[in-house]
């Protein structure tokens, strides 16, 4: 696939998360409007969208968001981010969801490029354990989990 393609399919999946997202909220709200409904809902939409915003902010600013170019990702370098991927799902009941998210968001960011060994630790430690605290808390079944409380 292209480039440019890539950069289409990637700015038609932000709007239709946008607009799904906006809808979303939009329901529930006009379901009740109450902060019992809207406890976890506001919130994450607005994350969503703030994180939308940025990334077509940042691929603007780069000049990525509909670039002409015609090149085509080597597979070599989509390979290795699947075959992660499927090992942190293999992993995720024998190393704990902590552990696993944590290695696999380093993993990932060395794959694609980062060396930089204290961003590496503390973005992986402090995404990778707030998302799973944040998913453990959140959801009503029992999460592996091997360093956070259960």
């Amino acid at each position: 696939m292209s480039a440019q393609k890539r950069d289409y399919g990637d700015f038609l999946v932000l709007m239709a998360l946008a607009c799904f997202t906006l809808w979303y909220l939009w329901d529930a709200y006009s379901v009740s409007a109450s902060p019992q409904n809207l406890l976890l809902i506001l919130p994450l939409s607005l994350v969503v969208l703030v994180i939308i915003v940025l990334e077509l902010g940042l691929r603007v600013k780069h000049r990525t968001l509909f670039r002409p170019s015609d090149e085509d990702e080597p597979l070599y370098k989509t390979l290795p981010v699947v075959g992660l991927f499927a090992a942190y799902v293999l992993s995720l009941e024998t190393l704990g969801f902590d552990i696993a998210t944590v290695a696999f968001i380093a993993l990932f960011l060395v794959l694609k490029g980062e060396r930089n060994v204290w961003l590496l630790a503390g973005f992986s430690a402090a995404f990778g354990l707030g998302s799973v605290y944040f998913f453990s808390q959140m959801l009503p079944y029992p999460m592996t989990l091997t360093l956070l409380p259960s």
